[in-house]
């Protein structure tokens, strides 16, 4: 196997990999609580054009809306659905338990995380493949090795938050019947990060390997500064998806602002575009 020469420093991958380990490691907070005073909102600027069918940007603290762009309207989610399948998977499996690869795990699309047929994992280990890589094999071995219905689970998770416009289907994002809206995956998101961190820890790893396999993060943001995790996807439906939160500094206070794109054609050069507007436009008064 060839060595990924991409790495953090020493200490910073050793003390990520604690917490990704035994899933231990709390998501440090980057909010910084507004006084009655001091209120965040946006200076009258033109909004940006950019080519995602809809959008959504919130302060994750304050829920103030920073930028919407058809916010409501329900459209296929793709990969970011592993968000949710892999969050209410970890709730409720035995982490140090095993499952072992079968021949109709397979046989969904793709072959991102390079599973295999006999091949022995941690149930841990499945979520790293999956939040790194998008594998939708991943996925399918979730839902086979949960002692519970996957999917009826991630969708009384929307229930519980309020989130009618959005549906599950599968754990992967592959159907296009997984649908949401940018303004319901904006709070399922911010909900997310606060009850499953160690999702989101993972999402911010360059790479992880263990006693058989190697995954490297294929998000476009992992190498962006003030990038601090999320998941992209893609499916010919959905075209280019994605949520992700990064640390913003708005008036001279370090913020989590959460992007949410549906419909893309390009991830990255919208990401850009709303943060430049977010960081142009959003102060505290």
């Amino acid at each position: 196997m060839k060595t990924i020469r991409r790495h953090l420093p020493f200490m910073t991958v050793f003390v990520i990999f604690l917490g990704i380990s035994f899933g231990l490691l709390a998501v440090a907070t980057v909010d910084t609580v507004s006084t009655p005073e001091s209120k965040l909102f946006m200076a009258s600027l033109a909004l940006p054009k950019i080519s995602a069918t809809a959008a959504l940007v919130v302060d994750s603290e304050t829920k103030t809306v920073l930028y919407e762009q058809q916010a409501d309207d329900v459209l296929p989610i793709a990969s970011v659905t592993k968000l949710f399948s892999s969050a209410l998977y970890w709730s409720g499996v035995d982490p140090f338990a095993t499952t072992t690869i079968t021949t109709s795990d397979l046989k969904a699309d793709g072959r991102s995380g390079r599973l295999q047929v006999g091949q022995t994992y941690q149930n841990r280990e499945l979520l790293f493949p999956a939040l790194l890589e998008s594998s939708n094999d991943a996925s399918v071995v979730m839902e086979r090795a949960a002692p519970f219905d996957l999917v009826a689970t991630m969708n009384d998770y929307t229930k519980k938050h309020g989130a009618t416009q959005t549906i599950f289907t599968d754990p992967s994002g592959l159907s296009d019947g997984n649908v949401s809206t940018a303004r319901e995956l904006a709070t399922l998101f911010i909900a997310l990060v606060d009850e499953y961190p160690h999702i989101i820890d993972i999402t911010r790893l360059p790479q992880y390997f263990n006693h058989v396999n190697a995954w490297l993060n294929n998000s476009p943001f992992i190498d962006t500064p003030g990038y601090a995790g999320g998941k992209q996807g893609f499916t010919k439906a959905a075209n280019r998806t994605a949520i992700v939160r990064f640390r913003e500094p708005i008036g001279g206070r370090e913020r989590a602002v959460v992007y949410v794109l549906l419909g893309s054609d390009n991830l990255k050069s919208d990401i850009d575009i709303l943060r430049q507007f977010v960081n142009s436009a959003a102060r505290f008064e």
